[in-house]
């Protein structure tokens, strides 16, 4: 049994739906996809391979399952992207409201359903069949990458829009936003596949160059220490893009 949200969004309304075709019976598409493999053999059901995905701590013992999954999604594709799509849910459902919070001019719906694209994209992509360990991690911090890119990206054009006091999108101030911030992406996705930039390095710029934020801790609180080190970390990644761009 899952604790289902009653929010009534476009993630609650996909959860629902699916759970629904997990329902224990003599679905032999899910019977086989338990029989087909030793690590999958142990769960009795779906649910109960959904319910050890879902608590899953990025350990030895976790990354087996993820293993068995991706091999067994040759035969099962379908079966397979659900329960994916399932364990990941509650996850994509805070990650939206912490975006749809941070950027209000954008959607919710339009939110979820860029998520939910992200999801089925790297679940997808060669880059995860390649892995061989902390899948949960990965995939949960690439998703949240992706989506505070996307939404701090369409974050600019529609306050470009409305700075411009309802100039149309094809104004030369909103078209000179657009494409300097698609050529900023552009790079640092560039940067990040040919290992350019490590994840850590990615993970200081979003809040620092994308989001606006200098990332410095507020006088007095317990973090104040910290900012000096992060000024430096940034000078210096700032400093290794300038070399990179040339």
């Amino acid at each position: 049994m899952f604790l289902r949200s009653s929010c009534g969004c476009l993630l609650c309304r996909i959860e629902s739906n699916l759970l629904r075709e997990l329902t224990p019976g003599d679905d032999g598409v899910h019977l086989a996809l338990l029989a087909s493999s030793d690590e999958l053999r142990r769960f009795p059901s779906v649910p109960a391979l959904l319910s050890d995905l879902r608590s899953s701590q990025a350990d030895p013992r976790s990354d087996k399952v993820f293993r068995a999954l991706f091999t067994a999604r040759e035969t099962a594709r379908q079966s397979v992207e659900m329960l994916f799509v399932l364990a990941f849910l509650p996850m994509l459902h805070r990650t939206v409201r912490r975006v749809a919070k941070q950027q209000p001019g954008l959607s919710s719906e339009d939110v979820a359903q860029q998520a939910l694209h992200f999801l089925l994209d790297f679940i997808r992509s060669e880059q995860l069949r390649r892995r061989t360990s902390h899948f949960a991690f990965v995939i949960s911090r690439t998703l949240k990458r992706r989506l505070f890119l996307w939404a701090n990206h369409e974050g600019v054009l529609s306050s470009v829009r409305v700075e411009g006091n309802g100039e149309d999108s094809g104004s030369p101030a909103v078209q000179e936003s657009f494409e300097r911030h698609a050529i900023l992406r552009h790079f640092l996705d560039r940067c990040a596949t040919r290992q350019l930039l490590t994840h850590a390095e990615l993970d200081l710029l979003i809040p620092f160059r994308l989001d606006g934020n200098s990332g410095d801790f507020p006088v007095g609180t317990s973090f104040q220490n910290s900012s000096n080190a992060h000024r430096q970390k940034r000078k210096r990644l700032l400093a290794k893009l300038r070399r990179l761009a040339r």
